[in-house]
């Protein structure tokens, strides 16, 4: 506004170059060059006072008036304008507290950085905005994984209980269970990881031998690596639980190979050798089974059959017994006209002349000397 707090007619006709608005609105070289001044955009604030019923100035742009009537609304509604900019920027602050967590996620929410939750479920929360709370997501239910590498390869060399070396190559698999430990308690938890599970191994690799490591003792390697290397993990505070660690390769050094090759072929020929040999001896332990089993069974048959023979020849000596005690002669008679019949059939009948003596010997019985 003027300093005469007057708001002076604005003529329609475009102002002369002698005449001034006021005494500090327009110089005397502005004047000169009026239209060139206006055009630029480098009229003064305080040269004219134009409110929304003036007329307007001829060459003002139109952004140049715009900025002129939002000057007065603001000088007559300061106040209302205010509190509605400060309604809007308090709705704006309490919208900005809303927060999601997705599914599968968990936060960890900070105030002033301490943490306060370290177990926000999933779902829209509500936080302090703006600097005092902070929110960190993580995916918690997701199985991470890491793979363990040695000092200047991927494979971690390894010295066993017989002073061999082998290399190996490592997986571990974990999830994160408590949040706030894994996040604040350690500064980097892949790195504990991988010494940890490092560690382990080396533990356990030095009691075994290396014909153990190569074959049969992998899984006993692998169980004892995560038992161990989680008790580590909890005393550390860690936040992860492991979830399986594997043996991905367990092979002898490039240098060695050819002969831990020659060794492995050995060993399996002679275990094939072996297998051999025992299917042979359970053939032969079969076979012979059966055979006993057979002469078994015959000598049972056999041992029945004489049995029955000599129950029923008793049975036949006890029915003639009784016969005999009752007619003794007529059963005498019997006896010798049956020993007759079964005899005779079985003798050969030699004839001789009326005077002729034998010169053969006779037998009843056919084949009998």
């Amino acid at each position: 506004m003027a300093e005469n707090d007057s708001k002076a007619p604005v003529p329609e006709d475009p102002v002369p170059e002698d005449s001034a608005v006021s005494e500090d609105s327009v110089s005397e070289d502005s004047a000169a060059a009026e239209d060139s001044a206006i055009s630029e955009g480098s009229v003064s604030e305080d040269s004219a006072v134009v409110s929304e019923d003036s007329p307007s100035v001829p060459g003002v742009p139109p952004s140049v008036r715009l900025i002129w009537r939002t000057r007065d609304m603001l000088a007559r509604r300061g106040l209302f304008v205010a509190c509605l900019a400060l309604l809007v920027l308090g709705g704006l602050w309490v919208v900005q507290g809303f927060y999601v967590v997705g599914n599968g996620e968990s936060g960890a929410l900070l105030r002033f950085g301490k943490l306060i939750d370290d177990a926000v479920s999933p779902g829209l929360h509500f936080r302090l905005p703006w600097g005092i709370d902070e929110v960190t997501r993580v995916r918690t239910s997701e199985v991470l994984r890491h793979e363990v590498d040695g000092d200047y390869s991927s494979q971690l060399h390894l010295v066993t209980g017989d002073e061999n070396l082998i290399d190996a190559g490592i997986t571990v698999q974990y999830r994160i269970t408590r949040l706030g430990d894994y996040l604040f308690s350690t500064e980097n938890v892949k790195e504990l990881v991988e010494q940890t599970i490092r560690s382990e191994l080396v533990e356990s690799a030095a009691v075994l031998d290396v014909d153990d490591l190569l074959t049969s003792a992998k899984a006993l390697v692998q169980q004892q690596v995560r038992e161990r290397g989680q008790k580590r993990l909890d005393l550390y505070g860690s936040g992860i639980v492991l979830v399986s660690v594997n043996l991905q390769t367990v092979d002898p050094p490039r240098e060695a190979e050819v002969a831990f090759r020659n060794v492995i072929d050995a060993r399996a020929e002679a275990a094939q050798v072996v297998s051999r040999a025992q299917a042979d001896r359970d053939r032969g332990l079969r076979l012979t089974s059966g055979k006993a089993a057979q002469l078994h069974s015959e000598a049972e048959a056999e041992a029945n059959r004489r049995l029955q023979a000599a129950r029923g020849a008793a049975g036949r000596f006890e029915d003639l017994l009784v016969q005999k005690r009752l007619s003794p002669e007529l059963t005498r008679a019997d006896l010798y006209a049956r020993t007759v019949r079964e005899v005779l059939p079985k003798t050969r009948l030699i004839v001789l002349a009326p005077g002729d003596e034998p010169t053969i010997d006779v037998n009843l019985l056919e084949g009998r000397q």
